[in-house]
């Protein structure tokens, strides 16, 4: 059969609703094949920049411990230093435990 003696036969209406649904058939297809491994590859992506990004902010979080520690031992050895030198009632802090 021919696309016209379909026409003729079941009008242009239902012609047009079978062109129409092919038409949106194709352009899921389109959707479900393209787009998804597009997004599953952004997705992909994203997820190794979120990982990425959390490491980052362990090993910053750890060099700041480390930079804190480092600054209290100074200022603890700032103050026994001073408290020797000065002998003038400047008192260390006891710990308590």
């Amino acid at each position: 059969m021919d696309y016209v003696d379909i026409l003729e036969r079941f009008g242009l209406p239902t012609g047009m609703l079978i062109a129409v649904s092919y038409a949106i058939t194709k352009l899921f297809q389109w959707m479900a094949n393209h787009l998804m491994k597009q997004i599953a590859e952004n997705h992909t992506r994203i997820e190794a920049i979120v990982v990425q990004l959390i490491n980052n902010s362990k090993e910053e979080r750890e060099q700041n411990r480390q930079n804190q520690n480092e600054i209290l031992a100074r200022m603890d050895t700032t103050i026994n230093i001073m408290s020797k030198l000065t002998g003038n009632g400047l008192k260390i802090k006891q710990k308590v435990d």
